[in-house]
């Protein structure tokens, strides 16, 4: 079990902060990863956020809005779920963008929405003659009233375009999308260029495959690793895995503690032969990180159970709105959940609770991980830009740590 922990913790850079640096580690870290899920709840930075500064040393938000929207580096689509992934894999994405456009066309029509698609000439004429566009800044009256969805004509219609690819994200302005047309967002040798995949089995090996980079050790099991159009399937799955094994792409692992078979990409073999090189920082995860996409895979490996509670009421919440698993080396040893950041103060920490382990080790190792957690905490403050943490913490941590 050590072994898999280990090579997940190695894979994910999440045991020592000298393997990414700055913008550059950022990209390098992108590249291995190939997304990161997206959402706009901000508390103390937005998901995609929270997944880099827990693996990217002197990382700050400033460095994904440029990869997104100077470099282009990166974009905004729909890979699980809302996502951020590799522009150069727009090409790849063909499939997926018209999978998604079908669904949100079922969507308008179910809603009896599907008279905004006649303005589409409408609003890309109003974004060549004026430029990036919210779809608030286009006036074509209300959609049919409906208790989900957007109101104005705009609204569906630009979202749907977007969907349809038709539309790309220009930049955000807090969580509202800045629309322009696709072709003045990615750069030409890519949007011209052909869906290299002559068939669909082709996508299908190349989507999964690339989808188990994004966690680095899977098993074929159904579960929230698959979300996303194609990946849910478990009988294209199977199929998937058979070819990808029989060509060597991806290499089975035996765990005889848990007697699973799980599967890594065969250039990820390197992370397995190498042991970690573990500092002792710990880190906080994303609500969604990569890691813990498949929450009965974390639950199995590394004895964690999390559920992202935001949506669950307040009355039947276990832990918080907003909390996040606290990472030691190769263990998972606690959830904190922190107040919303507010620019120019300290971080504020609003409850904390260690993991039914932490009781049994001795008092030096939990001295270990308390000094572990207050340099983590000093970091993540200096990645939010918040003036140090607050006094309070010290005697929070004090209190639980019993």
């Amino acid at each position: 079990m050590d072994e898999l922990r280990n090579f997940l913790i190695s894979y994910h850079s999440l045991d020592n902060y000298n393997h990414f640096k700055g913008k550059d580690g950022a990209k390098k870290l992108m590249e291995r990863l190939g997304t990161v899920q997206y959402d706009v709840l901000n508390v103390v930075g937005r998901n995609p956020d929270l997944v880099l500064q827990s693996r990217v040393a002197d990382y700050k938000a400033e460095i994904l809005e440029e990869l997104l929207y100077s470099e282009r580096f990166l974009i905004d689509g729909w890979d699980k779920e809302m996502s951020i992934y590799l522009t150069k894999d727009w090409k790849n994405f063909s499939r997926i963008r018209e999978h998604r456009k079908n669904d949100a066309s079922a969507t308008l029509n179910y809603r009896r929405q599907n008279n905004v698609l006649p303005y589409e000439k409408q609003v890309i004429e109003e974004i060549k003659k004026r430029g990036p566009l919210m779809s608030r800044e286009i006036k074509l009256g209300e959609t049919a009233k409906n208790r989900w969805g957007h109101r104005e004509i705009s609204g569906a219609l630009m979202d749907y375009l977007y969907l349809a690819g038709k539309l790309g994200v220009y930049k955000k302005q807090n969580t509202q999308k800045v629309y322009d047309l696709i072709e003045n967002i990615i750069p030409k040798k890519i949007i011209n260029a052909r869906d290299p995949f002559s068939k669909e089995d082709e996508f299908l090996e190349w989507y999964f495959h690339r989808r188990i980079g994004s966690l680095g050790a899977v098993w074929n099991r159904s579960g929230t690793a698959w979300l996303g159009c194609y990946l849910n399937n478990s009988e294209l799955r199977k199929k998937a895995f058979t070819v990808l094994a029989e060509k060597k792409k991806i290499i089975p692992i035996n765990v005889p503690e848990l007697n699973e078979v799980f599967y890594i990409q065969k250039s990820s073999l390197s992370f397995l032969e190498n042991k970690p090189q573990y500092d002792s920082i710990a880190r906080f995860l994303a609500p969604l990180d990569n890691l813990i996409w498949d929450r009965n895979m974390v639950k199995k490996v590394f004895n964690f159970e999390y559920t992202w509670e935001v949506y669950v009421p307040e009355a039947k919440r276990k832990y918080g709105y907003y909390v996040l698993p606290v990472l030691y080396q190769n263990k998972i040893i606690a959830r904190m959940e922190p107040f919303k950041y507010i620019k120019g103060e300290p971080l504020k920490i609003k409850n904390w609770w260690w993991e039914t382990s932490y009781t049994e080790y001795g008092t030096k190792i939990k001295s270990e991980m308390n000094n572990a957690v207050k340099t983590g905490l000093n970091i993540f403050a200096s990645y939010l830009g918040a003036n140090g943490i607050d006094k309070g913490f010290t005697a929070l941590l004090a209190q639980k740590s019993g």
